[in-house]
């Protein structure tokens, strides 16, 4: 009998890099699970509801819903950004050259909220 607690898949770093994307497809899938966690973990303190962060945003409620739950294909890179900003968020991203042993870091970085929270996030490309 197999051991129930033994995971039957160990991932290697990402679990991006395990879903067998190419290397643009995991950065961005990488990038896009940052900014809607950076947007959610700002948002759920402001106890809103849903009808009124779509208010906000300037967005259909279904939207709201889906970037709550985590449905992150529904929204591209610059929909997540534009939305920070429409939450008066600062954010920054910028690209470096390669360090030894990976193929290149982007860098997503929130600053500057108007209660003046500053965090910073990494995200790795493969």
């Amino acid at each position: 009998m197999p051991n129930a607690n033994k995971p039957s898949h160990v991932t290697k770093g990402s679990v991006f890099d395990d879903l067998g994307l190419s290397r643009a497809e995991a950065t961005e899938a990488k990038v896009k699970a940052e900014l809607s966690r950076e947007l959610v973990g700002h948002i759920k303190p402001l106890k809103l509801t849903q009808k009124e962060l779509a208010l906000r945003l300037d967005v259909h409620q279904p939207e709201v819903s889906h970037l709550l739950n985590g449905k992150l294909s529904k929204f591209s890179v610059g929909t997540l950004i534009l939305y920070a900003v429409k939450l008066d968020l600062g954010v920054q991203v910028s690209i470096t050259a390669p360090v030894k042993g990976k193929s290149g870091v982007v860098k997503a970085l929130r600053a500057g909220t108007k209660s003046g929270l500053r965090t910073r996030s990494s995200v790795m490309a493969v």
